[in-house]
């Protein structure tokens, strides 16, 4: 009776292993990676629908493009998002049916002179009554549009747009800067999170170090500098607790006060500081000996 319980067992341990070996024979293949919208393709789209387009993050001068079309409510701007540069634009709810085309155009728009043919055609579907009428809802209901940037990891450069959004702790520093474009050398840069204002220096790229208030509280922020209104870069400041908080301030205050200041060295500042104590403490000192002797 063993036996047969045995063989029976093993029937069963074998027939599970080959039901999960044709299980993984037929299984569906893991999705490859996204691929760029092909020029000259043609798009089916219903209105109020949000689309897609993306260019290869290899092709030179794309990034910040527009991507315009007469039934797009906006138009969309490519922005990277490794491995792909991509726009989204939504269709218009009133677009009748038809084929539409869509250009890329320069970061300026039409008007700046860099329109280029037809990249692509949208085919709008015809919909019904109840569809269009609901169509305002749908399109209301739609999250933002993503606007930062994801770019390949393991460049160093920041900002390499506008939208390339560093990440910092409170009191933390960083490195700003890239070796085309604007801010010139010398030129410093402003940020209501920065502790100060980094000027940009080097021979062979700009470069520019940063430190993070203590007091910056979480949340979104905006760099500029001095010689132009745009924003230059942004970055974005987490949250960190109370004893954080005073453990940064206490560093960053006492790194202030030895730091140098109209051309005295460090160890001068820290003897004054030093000698400044001990007149308070002799002073009082003094006091309590002449309240002993009354």
């Amino acid at each position: 009776m063993a036996d047969v319980e045995t063989r029976v067992g093993g029937v069963a341990v074998l027939a599970l292993l080959l039901i999960q070996t044709a299980g993984s024979a037929f299984a569906a293949p893991a999705p490859g990676p996204p691929a760029p919208t092909v020029d000259g393709a043609r798009l089916s789209a219903r209105p109020g629908e949000r689309l897609t387009l993306s260019v290869a993050s290899y092709l030179p001068g794309m990034n910040g493009d527009w991507v315009v079309s007469d039934v797009f409510v906006e138009h969309g701007t490519l922005r990277m998002n490794d491995p792909l540069i991509t726009a989204e634009a939504t269709v218009a709810c009133d677009t009748p049916p038809g084929v539409y085309p869509v250009v890329r155009t320069g970061p300026r728009g039409p008007g700046d002179g860099s329109t280029s043919d037809t990249w692509v055609t949208v085919e709008v579907a015809d919909i019904g009554e109840a569809e269009r009428r609901a169509c305002p809802a749908k399109v209301a209901a739609l999250p933002p549009v993503e606007q930062e940037e994801h770019w390949v990891a393991g460049v160093d450069d920041w900002p390499r747009s506008p939208w390339d959004v560093a990440t910092f702790r409170p009191g933390e520093r960083g490195t700003v800067g890239y070796s085309d474009g604007e801010p010139r050398f010398g030129e410093p840069l402003t940020s209501r999170g920065f502790v100060s204002r980094p000027v940009m220096r080097g021979s062979k790229g700009l470069k520019g170090t940063v430190t993070i208030r203590c007091d910056a509280e979480p949340g979104l922020y905006e760099v500029r500098w001095a010689g132009g209104g745009e924003v230059w870069a942004r970055y974005r400041v987490t949250p960190i607790d109370t004893a954080d908080r005073l453990s940064c301030q206490a560093a960053q205050a006492a790194e202030s006060a030895f730091a140098p200041a109209g051309g005295r060295a460090p160890w001068l500042i820290g003897a004054a500081t030093v000698l400044g104590l001990a007149g308070v403490w002799a002073c009082a000192l003094v006091r309590r000996r002449r309240g002993t002797s009354r």
